[in-house]
């Protein structure tokens, strides 16, 4: 168990990162957003606090986004309305507040929320 490495946000050729039940706690790094090739990313069932980081819009390839079972507070972000490739998408059993962002309607490929 640890932190997420700030330096995993050099892997700018990786696809797939999962990180399930494996960090003890700490922040969601806004460097991993520079992993822009990312399809999956999953940090599900972690002790993560704080929110999500607006930078994640940038992750436009992503198609599965797990976030859910951490300690999450906050706003789900409208900028996660810019991934249009979205399939999945997990942020349930976090201590999120507010509305669904308007622009989570924009993503046609959506699934699951």
């Amino acid at each position: 168990m640890g932190t997420i490495p700030t330096e995993l946000g050099y892997l700018t050729q990786l696809i797939y990162l999962s990180l399930d039940y494996k960090l003890s706690m700490g922040t969601f790094s806004a460097e991993l957003t520079y992993t822009i090739q990312l399809t999956n990313f999953s940090l599900f069932s972690n002790s993560l606090m704080g929110t999500i980081p607006t930078e994640l819009g940038y992750l436009t390839q992503l198609t599965y986004l797990y976030l859910g079972s951490n300690s999450l507070t906050g706003a789900i972000p409208r900028e996660l309305g810019y991934l249009t490739q979205l399939i999945f998408l997990d942020v349930g059993s976090n201590s999120l507040m507010g509305t669904i962002p308007t622009d989570i309607g924009s993503l046609t490929q959506l699934t699951y929320l």
